[in-house]
């Protein structure tokens, strides 16, 4: 599928959303802070060496004990909060999924920042399940990743919706069921 002067393929962003406490400073997966002041030398790929911010972790669980899990029978309304809000403000998704601890999103938001409008998302997400899931939920910001072409884009879609088999519920746009990229949106 070509790419048109309308749509661009970097007007989408895969958005990767954490649950509050689900990966903290000294996380033994790795981990780096907002300005990457303290980071691990490893990630959740390549884990740093055992124990390299234990102190770091230790406080960070004293500060944040229990991680939020999203329980399966709310994922679905979860998942279809984010996306009913990303439809009403123009920025729609094509695939959304949400496991026990984290949420992915291909969402179309052309050249803005994404980061504010995940957040207006996450929001709705939060006031839908207020009464089964008090409190924070989600942690702060998201990790922002722009797609960089048609290849990109659909390893996004099928990495997403493969969340599936792991217990995610996953939502997909009705209109884009059956399409192959951008252009059908």
């Amino acid at each position: 599928m070509k790419q048109t002067p309308l749509m661009r393929w970097n007007d989408w962003v895969h958005a990767i959303i954490g649950t509050h406490g689900s990966w903290l400073p000294g996380d033994p997966r790795g981990f780096r802070d907002h300005d990457h002041r303290i980071h691990s030398s490893g990630d959740y790929r390549h884990q740093p060496p055992p124990r390299e911010h234990a102190a770091l972790l230790e406080s960070s669980l004293e500060l944040c004990p229990t991680a939020i899990t999203i329980p399966s029978e709310l994922r679905k309304e979860v998942a279809e909060s984010l996306a009913d809000k990303l439809i009403s403000i123009q920025h729609p998704p094509r695939t959304v999924s949400v496991s026990g601890q984290h949420a992915h999103l291909l969402v179309r938001v052309g050249d803005l920042d994404a980061k504010p409008i995940i957040g207006r998302a996450k929001q709705l997400a939060s006031f839908r399940i207020r009464h089964e899931l008090p409190g924070t939920i989600w942690s702060q910001g998201c990790h922002v990743v722009r797609v960089r072409d048609e290849d990109h884009y659909r390893n996004i879609v099928y990495y997403i919706e493969h969340h599936a088999h792991d217990g995610a519920f996953v939502w997909n746009h009705p209109d884009l069921r059956r399409a192959s990229g951008p252009a059908s949106i």
